[in-house]
């Protein structure tokens, strides 16, 4: 059963190598793991195109007007959340006092212990969001915006769940696209007080070098770069820019679903059988 194999803190199995491990497939992620850990140990830090040193630095900021923190929301509960979530994780509404941001729920990016940003989603479905707007937009009606982000800081220099990556104690990262895929995957995992495995989300099927800077300042070594499972050529790109500084796998993620829509067996199943170095993933992608 996946309970007994999956990456919670207790007995076994906390973090990717030891899954990896009892499962038999070293394969993948041992082979040269002592070689590349010395060739990383000896890489310089990423540096923009042009040479010049990375500039990481952003700006504390304030949430949105009248946000207010929530621990219980129906939305999010539809959505699988549970008591640790929203310990972990800063999410809140402004209860109807900010017509720009009514009935969405706020998630909030920190850095360092400080907000940095905050992505808010609308609470209706997709479908029903278009269906709105097609309907206002004969009348120029006020139309929904399935998302609304700060704007204080560019989303390039910012990685959702950034304080989860520990300094000298947080050897392997999990690079996803979204918000709601690093909840789950925490929740799902069991990742919550874990400290050698992390998940942190890039805002897109992309990744910067300064997020990429930002890993490295954390010591990090190996990343699971775990975009849907229809983002082929994003995968592909995006472990290129990766393996130059880190040891890169890919989560080949079967079908289209996310990992919201995954159920804990499925991600086992991913994890466990279907990790794959960069050429393998190309290989199987052609």
């Amino acid at each position: 059963m996946f309970a007994s194999h999956c990456f919670s803190c207790g007995k076994s199995n906390r973090e990717l190598t030891p899954l990896l491990e009892y499962i038999g497939r070293t394969d993948l992620v041992f082979e040269a793991r002592s070689s590349i850990g010395a060739e990383l140990d000896n890489l310089s830090f990423i540096t923009e195109d042009n040479g010049d040193i990375i500039d990481d630095s952003v700006d504390i900021i304030d949430p949105p007007k009248e946000f207010k923190r929530s621990y219980k929301n129906n939305y999010l509960r539809n959505r699988g959340f549970n008591a640790d979530d929203y310990e972990y994780f800063p999410v809140g509404t402004t209860r109807g006092c900010n017509f720009k941001l009514d009935n969405y729920v706020i998630f909030l990016i920190i850095d360092a212990g400080d907000i940095v940003g905050w992505v808010a989603r609308h609470i209706w479905p997709k479908q029903e969001i278009d269906e709105h707007n097609r309907k206002v937009k004969r009348n120029d009606g006020y139309q929904i915006m399935r998302y609304r982000n700060s704007t204080e800081n560019d989303f390039v220099k910012l990685l959702y769940n950034f304080d989860a990556v520990i300094e000298g104690e947080t050897d392997t990262v999990i690079i996803v696209e979204g918000i709601f895929d690093v909840i789950a995957l925490t929740r799902k995992l069991e990742l919550y007080d874990c400290q050698r495995i992390a998940v942190v989300a890039t805002f897109g099927k992309k990744i910067s070098n300064v997020q990429i800077y930002k890993l490295q300042t954390k010591r990090v070594r190996t990343v699971v770069l775990a975009y849907d499972g229809d983002a082929v050529e994003a995968n592909k790109n995006t472990a290129q820019q990766l393996k130059p500084y880190f040891d890169t796998y890919i989560a080949d993620i079967e079908g289209s679903l996310d990992f919201d829509e995954m159920d804990r067996d499925q991600i086992y199943d991913t994890f466990a059988y279907r990790i794959k170095t960069p050429i393998e993933y190309s290989l199987n992608k052609i």
